[in-house]
């Protein structure tokens, strides 16, 4: 009985430990899909924003100015806590239908993909995500 107590604990603490641990093995590196040193500025019209953990999105339709063909940007940012410690509180700040502009970071698999620095809001107003890369 106390082998089976032993092995049923210790069967119990591996369920634990794997459980805690996923949401950290599911979490990534911007710097993995990203290239920092490589930006962009886009400007579109903005189509969708999904202001949800773990990361705010934003998709735009922006003009290829080699092709002249639309594309569909998908944008990501921060955890909504991240905007409302910059004094954003919410997603109605970005409305569908604006033109913006992105200064992105550009995906390393070459995709229509962008890690935002900053924002310029139809409006003229500049938020900065990440200051100092946004200069």
């Amino acid at each position: 009985m106390r082998h089976f107590l032993s092995r049923a604990v210790a069967v119990g603490a591996i369920v634990v430990l794997v459980v805690a641990a996923r949401p950290a093995l599911a979490h990534h590196a911007v710097q993995a899909e990203f290239d920092q040193n490589k930006k962009a500025t886009i400007t579109g019209v903005l189509t969708r924003v999904m202001w949800v953990n773990p990361h705010v999105r934003w998709q735009m339709e922006v003009k290829n100015p080699k092709s002249g063909k639309v594309e569909t940007w998908d944008i990501s940012g921060g955890a909504p806590g991240g905007f409302r410690a910059i004094g954003i509180t919410s997603k109605d700040v970005f409305k569908v239908g604006d033109t913006i502009t992105a200064i992105v970071a550009l995906a390393r698999d070459g995709s229509t993909t962008g890690h935002v620095f900053a924002f310029i809001l139809a409006d003229g107003r500049k938020i900065d995500m990440w200051q100092q890369y946004s200069q």
